[in-house]
């Protein structure tokens, strides 16, 4: 169609004689309003922004009317064809968008989706799940029919601009902050505190231009959305290999190390791949739930452990002690726990033995491991707004900050997964299995890549799962009405003192939504980033292919608009009863992501959350042992702005 739309007008004059002559009588009506709308397109550069009205004639001399929406891949279900005249293979052109076999079930795959996993069909697989025929039938109403929720896509099918891409405002036009020359807007993001408050800064820039504004930052102009319509329709349009930004500073690592990464790092094909292997493990229940008693076990340590601590830690009045290193005390719960599901035995994280100096080379080297993934995420934070190339090209102390706690941080990361590899390969036998050994056990993904994408998830968990934990103990401290409550809701399950198993967990809907309403107000990652494929219209605004895009999860999340008294802690918002089905939007917080690239580890870390939460309850009562409320310092993630202490008071000594 782009060659097409080039050629001069008397090109297509001699093409209308030619079909005049070659087609037959009944036919030429049609032709020429067929290659009178392609010269329309011609004349109209935009035309092609528009949803389109196409002709289709096949060799049966059959007529399909198709309405064309290039927001999806999708084909609409209302294809209607005459009555007795089956559907030949056609040639559809539209702007760019050669379509040949359009009846052919093996040019079209079949996607199905579960909450934030979508599964896609091909061939023979399509063909069993949603029988396609090449008759009228074929297209969604086949996906209808089958009851599965899903869409037939076509495979090769490149993307048209959506619907009235040219009718909506420039994206030169959309509102964005005054800027100064050179410097830009950097002088008011550090007068809010610098990259460590962006969260902040970025919330009253939405207060100011509204849910929709562009800024250059740095190096890097982004959008930022506000919106859970807009949140929805790029989350609808992120395409089969959703894109998203990756911190400069860690792209130019890896290329001057060589150093290959995980997932996060991956796009395309073979991000596709390795995710499926991927979701099979830590997305499926059951195999989780072969991991819950080890979960539970780790917690029982933990709280043990904790006991020893404040015990020791009584003040002059005999008050129960402080527990002042909160965040290092659930690193090693989170380390400890991942770990026996990934390699199936212990790492000796939680270390309980009375003795407080007793400290083993294993504990060193995990509390290394801890300050580097810490001091990782500072300095990449720090050249959100200095560019990471610059940095690095002069050698700035940050950037030689950086490059020693990535070191770091890779070494012992994958000193560990190396040694575990090699037991669970020499002694297949020896202890529990771990899903490493179902990982290995898939031919698609070989050794060395197994051990990256493995690395890489104990850099990312460690740090996600304990901040989210940390704060959700410090809103539980901060509103001690909530935990007599969970506390009465555990008890009515397992019983004063009773065991808490995986199958009581489904009825702690008060801890689920403490866990909900955590991320809710503080977001693991205050933004999601997504680059999309193709130019879309946003806020009414035109949006082209590649733009970088950040949804303002901490500004959604606190949104009025969106939820009631929108900054008070209210676990209750989150249970489902009839007087709460309404209230709550779910595109306003989504502290996981969504889609084929939300986060893998989303349903581990829940249950490991819903264990440690209902148990520590069960045994403690605690109380903030900070004066003063704790604000949020950004580092890639929402951490405390000052370490947060707990007050603990075992509950059998009240």
């Amino acid at each position: 169609m782009v060659w097409l739309s080039r050629q001069p007008r008397a090109f297509y004059v001699q093409v209308i004689i030619l079909s005049v002559f070659l087609a037959s009588p009944t036919f030429r009506k049609q032709l020429t309003q067929t290659w009178c709308k392609l010269a329309q397109i011609h004349r109209t550069s935009k035309a092609c922004d528009q949803k389109l009205s196409t002709t289709l004639l096949s060799p049966s001399k059959a007529l399909v009317s198709l309405k064309l929406s290039s927001t999806s891949r999708a084909i609409p279900s209302t294809i209607q064809t005459k009555p007795s005249s089956p559907v030949f293979p056609t040639e559809l052109v539209t702007d760019s968008c050669p379509v040949n076999r359009i009846n052919d079930p093996s040019e079209w795959q079949l996607e199905t989706t579960d909450d934030f996993t979508t599964t896609r069909y091909v061939g023979d697989e399509m063909q069993s799940q949603c029988p396609f025929s090449g008759s009228k039938q074929f297209a969604q109403s086949s996906v209808n029919n089958s009851g599965m929720d899903g869409r037939l896509v076509y495979k090769d099918i490149p993307q048209l601009r959506c619907p009235n891409y040219s009718s909506a405002q420039p994206f030169e036009e959309m509102p964005t902050p005054k800027s100064y020359p050179v410097v830009g807007t950097t002088l008011t993001l550090m007068a809010f505190g610098g990259a460590a408050h962006l969260h902040e800064y970025c919330d009253s820039r939405h207060k100011e231009l509204g849910p929709i504004y562009r800024e250059k930052l740095g190096p890097t102009e982004c959008v930022f959305i506000a919106d859970s319509s807009m949140v929805q329709k790029v989350y609808s349009n992120e395409g089969r290999f959703p894109n998203h930004m990756v911190p400069e500073a860690w792209t130019i690592y890896n290329e001057i190390t060589g150093v290959k990464r995980g997932l996060f790092f991956m796009d395309g094909p073979e991000w596709e791949r390795r995710r499926k292997g991927m979701n099979k493990v830590f997305l499926a229940q059951p195999i989780i739930s072969e991991y819950t008693e080890s979960f539970n076990e780790v917690v029982t340590d933990v709280l043990n452990k904790w006991s020893s601590l404040v015990e020791s830690n009584k003040d002059e009045n005999g008050r129960s002690g402080l527990l002042t290193q909160l965040e290092r005390e659930l690193y090693n719960w989170s380390i400890e726990s991942l770990s026996t599901m990934i390699f199936g035995r212990r790492l000796g994280c939680v270390e309980t033995s009375h003795d407080l100096r007793y400290k083993t080379h294993k504990m060193d080297q995990v509390h290394l491991f801890v300050q580097c993934v810490q001091q990782l995420f500072v300095e990449s934070a720090k050249m959100t707004l200095l560019p990471a190339r610059l940095a690095q090209r002069f050698n700035l102390p940050v950037w030689q900050r950086f490059m020693e706690a990535a070191d770091q941080a890779l070494r012992l990361a994958r000193s560990y997964v190396e040694e575990n590899v090699k037991a669970a390969q020499d002694d297949p036998e020896n202890g529990s299995r771990g899903v490493l050994e179902m990982l290995l056990a898939q031919p698609q993904i070989d050794q060395e890549e197994l051990i990256r994408i493995i690395v890489d998830l104990f850099l990312a968990a460690a740090d996600t799962t304990s901040h989210a934990t940390q704060w959700a103990l410090y809103l539980l401290s901060k509103n001690p009405e909530y935990q007599e409550k969970i506390l009465k809701q555990v008890e009515s399950v397992v019983g004063k003192n009773g065991t808490v198993r995986e199958e009581h967990l489904k009825h702690f809907t008060l801890v689920k939504g403490v866990i909900k309403e955590t991320l809710r107000l503080y977001p693991v990652a205050p933004f999601i980033s997504r680059k999309l494929d193709r130019d879309i219209v946003l806020g009414g605004y035109q949006i082209p292919a590649n733009t970088l895009l950040a949804i303002s999860l901490y500004t959604t999340g606190r949104d009025e608009k969106y939820w009631t008294d929108a900054k008070s802690f209210k676990p209750e918002r989150w249970v489902r009863e009839e007087s709460n089905k309404k209230i709550i939007n779910s595109h306003a917080s989504l502290p996981f992501g969504l889609g084929i690239r939300s986060c893998v580890g989303r349903r581990v870390a829940e249950v490991q959350m819903q264990f440690l939460l209902s148990r520590i309850i069960q045994k403690f009562y605690f109380e903030p042992g900070n004066k003063e409320d704790i604000g949020i310092k950004l580092r890639m993630i929402t951490t405390p702005e000052s370490p947060i202490h707990l007050r603990l008071v075992e509950r059998s000594a009240v």
